[in-house]
């Protein structure tokens, strides 16, 4: 991610930007999630072998 040169900022964008990380960052637990699920289910198949 590029850094932003960012000037005249008020409290909206602020509110708005953080929204935006916050979002980001729940997508990204929600694809870490979705691989450990992936990883248990292909451990559970190797113990069932």
């Amino acid at each position: 991610m590029k850094n932003l040169k960012i000037k005249n900022l008020d409290e909206k964008d602020i509110r708005n930007l953080k929204e935006i990380k916050t979002i980001e960052l729940e997508e990204m637990k929600l694809q870490d999630l979705k691989i450990l699920k992936v990883k248990i289910e292909i451990a559970i198949k190797n113990i069932e072998k």
